[in-house]
């Protein structure tokens, strides 16, 4: 049993910006029972550090934060300047992680999603994701943060597509507080078993998204949960496991996520029975 795992809610499946207005959000996933709450850090102004920590602290349950790259921010990038950029981001994400009282910073820290040049990473973009990750490591271990890179599937990121490929990285960087998340939308397009992936990568999971194949409520879809969580379980996994998916209402989230048409039936609906079926699958229930 993972009696120590923690269960959590990303808000993209509410909201794609969590401002101030938002903070109410906090109470409504911890009265639906979950351990904690996943916010998105895109736009880093909009976010209220001082007050998502009120709310959380009054509410009881823990943190962590969703990130991407944006455009002219990458540790992969060819220009100086953009890896500069990267580097920063990264650091400002972690100081507001750490502002809001959580303790993980997980995406794709590399390079924007659906950045695609036409051909694979080379030689000097794996370097200089090593070098940026180790800077970045070093000021997540000060702040008390876990970073967890995020390999996508090939038709978001050319950069990192598979669990090994990322842990390989991870073990390059050579820091404690970098690690590899695993995400089992992406794992069902690029690995080859999903399970195996899990066991593989070891004490370098750092953080486990859950997300049925077509990004509707876990346990409705092909991804093999009992099969992944005998395989949390084997490596003595005792993180986040954080349902993922995204508000199908939004125009701009959908046509990010590539989401046409609809896939559950409403953003509680897939909280709750979401969190119900993970529960039951792990044997937490």
């Amino acid at each position: 049993m993972l009696t120590k795992m923690r269960y959590g809610l990303n808000f993209l499946v509410y909201t794609p910006t969590f401002s101030k207005e938002k903070v109410d959000l906090i109470k409504k996933v911890a009265d639906m029972g979950f351990d904690g709450v996943e916010v998105p850090f895109n736009d880093l102004s909009v976010l209220d550090a001082k007050a998502t920590n009120r709310a959380r602290e009054a509410a009881g349950v823990g943190l962590t934060a969703c990130c991407v790259m944006l455009p002219g921010t990458s540790l992969c990038g060819e220009d100086d300047v953009e890896r500069r950029a990267g580097l920063k981001r990264i650091r400002q994400m972690v100081d507001i992680t750490a502002d809001m009282g959580g303790d993980t910073v997980a995406g794709p820290l590399y390079s924007p999603v659906r950045y695609l040049t036409g051909s694979g990473r080379t030689d000097d973009e794996w370097k200089w994701c090593v070098e940026g990750l180790k800077a970045a490591g070093e000021h997540a271990r000060k702040a008390g943060i876990t970073l967890a890179v995020e390999p996508l599937n090939r038709f978001e990121t050319y950069v990192f597509n598979t669990v090994a490929d990322c842990a390989a990285l991870v073990k390059e960087v050579g820091s404690p507080n970098v690690k590899v998340l695993f995400d089992t939308f992406h794992a069902n397009i690029e690995e080859k078993d999903s399970p195996a992936a899990i066991r593989a990568a070891g004490p370098l999971l750092g953080h486990f998204h859950a997300s049925e194949n077509d990004r509707g409520t876990p346990g409705t879809g092909q991804v093999p949960w009992k099969e992944c969580f005998a395989a949390l379980t084997e490596i003595g996994y005792d993180r986040w496991v954080t349902i993922e998916s995204f508000a199908t209402g939004i125009v701009d989230l959908c046509a990010a996520a590539c989401i046409w048409r609809p896939i559950y039936d409403s953003a509680d609906q897939l909280a709750t029975d979401g969190l119900a079926f993970l529960k039951q699958t792990a044997g937490d229930a």
